[in-house]
């Protein structure tokens, strides 16, 4: 793992990111880790706020979730900004699993990587080694460190997190073809339609399956600690 540190007393200016996400809890996190690596971090809730910093404050990186408050979600923000704002680098957060063509259509409008929720901080520091690194040669680097477990009740919200958005992905996609076949929404497509359908959603749920199997793996580590 490799830390970011700002050497201070530099002439260049702090990093600014900015966090985009309607969940409190999340965006103070985030905040508070890079605030005290001494980054000015900025959050907004909204899509309209989020476009309100990045044209007042121009963040050197945008953590922009796919799901927002108001009337936007985080791909409309993303298609907004691109209209005027080809420069501004934008990570995109999501809790969802995407189709391909959704993933492409995100991807062409510039994106520096996808992350899923929760966020993982190492994962972070590793994107914004790249995307930083470069603008910020003398006031950044990047020191190579042990990786220090985080607090046991902040890794648990965080697994609570990830396993309500893996189970509601299951029980909706599995209730909705129930729904569609009990209720003969289904009875003017073919078979061979309803057959994709179910195998979309077996891979569907065999995809959430393996995120089952690493949130396992990481009770697995916390409860080691806990020993």
């Amino acid at each position: 793992m490799e830390k970011c540190v700002i050497i201070k007393n530099t002439m260049e200016q702090k990093p600014k990111l900015l966090v985009v996400d309607d969940e409190i809890e999340q965006c103070t996190f985030i905040k508070n880790y890079f605030s005290r690596r001494n980054f000015l971090v900025f959050t907004a809730a909204t899509g309209e706020g989020a476009l309100t910093i990045i044209k007042e404050n121009k963040p050197d990186l945008v953590l922009l979730d796919m799901k927002l408050e108001g009337n936007m979600d985080g791909k409309d923000v993303l298609q907004i900004l691109r209209q005027t704002d080809k420069e501004t680098k934008v990570a995109l957060v999501t809790g969802d699993i995407l189709s391909e063509h959704e993933i492409q259509e995100i991807a062409d409008l510039g994106i520096v990587e996808f992350l899923n929720k929760p966020v993982d901080m190492q994962t972070l520091e590793g994107i914004i080694k790249k995307v930083l690194q470069e603008n910020y040669p003398t006031a950044i680097r990047f020191e190579a460190i042990k990786p220090k477990g985080e607090p046991i009740d902040v890794s648990l919200r965080r697994i609570n997190h990830e396993l309500a958005n893996i189970t509601n992905d299951i029980v909706s996609k599995c209730e909705l073809y129930l729904l569609d076949t009990e209720e003969g929404l289904n009875k003017d497509k073919s078979e061979k339609a309803r057959l994709d359908e179910a195998i979309d959603i077996l891979k569907s749920v065999l995809k959430q399956t393996e995120r089952l199997t690493d949130v396992v793996k990481k009770l697995s580590s916390l409860a080691k600690k806990e020993l």
